[in-house]
């Protein structure tokens, strides 16, 4: 009973030892799109694909679990026009607190607060800033 065994293990060890080799790191294998996507749709990722068409419009495709789901690839710009938003800083108020800078912006699950050194500001942060600067400086000059 142990020889069976062992020769069924030597066996099921053999077989893993011929399979396909597995991609290297750095490599996605090759998928092919699902049905319903163009055969020269790109994988996005595990469940979106981007097509462009014949016109040169480009679509995105994603599997849903009610099916498969198409839609026009939107830019930056007219996401912003949809969702209504303009200036995307458009909700952001910055105050100079002695060192510090104080931000606020308006959400979805209401105000959210934080401070910041002058120094450590990212690229919104300091867009917002400077608008502030700037429309400090036009208020100063009109009071004169």
């Amino acid at each position: 009973m142990k020889r069976l065994l062992l020769s069924v293990c030597v066996v099921a060890a053999m077989a893993v030892a011929q399979s396909k080799p597995e991609p290297t790191a750095g490599q996605k294998p090759a998928r092919k799109p699902p049905a319903g996507v163009p055969a020269n749709a790109t994988m996005v990722d595990e469940i979106t694909w981007r097509a462009v068409d014949a016109q040169g419009k480009p679509w995105m495709y994603k599997v849903t679990p009610f099916g498969l789901m198409k839609s026009a690839e939107l830019t930056v710009t007219e996401q912003q026009k949809r969702d209504g938003v303009s200036d995307p800083l458009e909700g952001m108020s910055v105050k100079e607190e002695g060192g510090l800078l104080k931000f606020s912006r308006t959400g979805p699950f209401g105000v959210s607060n934080w401070t910041k050194k002058k120094t450590d500001l990212d690229a919104e942060e300091k867009a917002v800033w400077e608008r502030s600067q700037a429309a400090r400086k036009t208020t100063a000059g009109t009071k004169e």
